[in-house]
């Protein structure tokens, strides 16, 4: 019995004597990590790819301050775009889906009709943030207007 004793103590040093070499042999890396944006969280983001879907994300502050609605409304003008519970004159709703912390609007229909209004460029990206909000009140109903053009 001495002797399997005696291989397993041999067997596990030798393990930690290569684990040794092989953490000794390690450098760190020399990139670093750079946020993608200084300004802080997107309040909307435009996805765009052909294998993962397309879909307009939007932040759980902008949704919490409609009032946790479970569907929206959007509506555009020549600047940017509103998002709603209740808008004026428009008839159609998103449902929205809750994706970790943010909501989620999966239509393909909606993001090729942002992109071709406002120029969106998606060459070497498969996404659009934008971080600019503002909050109305129209028919006592919140409304976040983000401009998606300067």
């Amino acid at each position: 019995m001495t002797n399997n004793h005696e291989e397993i103590v041999t067997n596990q040093q030798i393990d930690l004597i290569q684990d040794a070499s092989l953490l000794g042999s390690l450098k760190a890396v020399s990139s670093k990590h750079q946020s993608k944006s200084a300004t802080g969280e997107s309040v909307i983001s435009v996805v765009n790819t052909p294998e993962h879907g397309r879909r307009v994300t939007i932040s759980a502050n902008l949704i919490s301050a409609l009032g946790s609605p479970t569907t929206v409304q959007i509506a555009v003008n020549d600047k940017g775009i509103a998002i709603g519970s209740q808008l004026p004159d428009n008839d159609s709703s998103f449902m929205l889906r809750k994706t970790g912390s943010k909501a989620v609007i999966y239509s393909k229909e909606l993001v090729n009709e942002l992109t071709s209004l406002f120029d969106l460029d998606f060459i070497g990206k498969t996404s659009i943030s934008f971080y600019e909000v503002t909050y109305l009140t129209i028919n006592d109903a919140e409304v976040a207007f983000v401009p998606l053009r300067k």
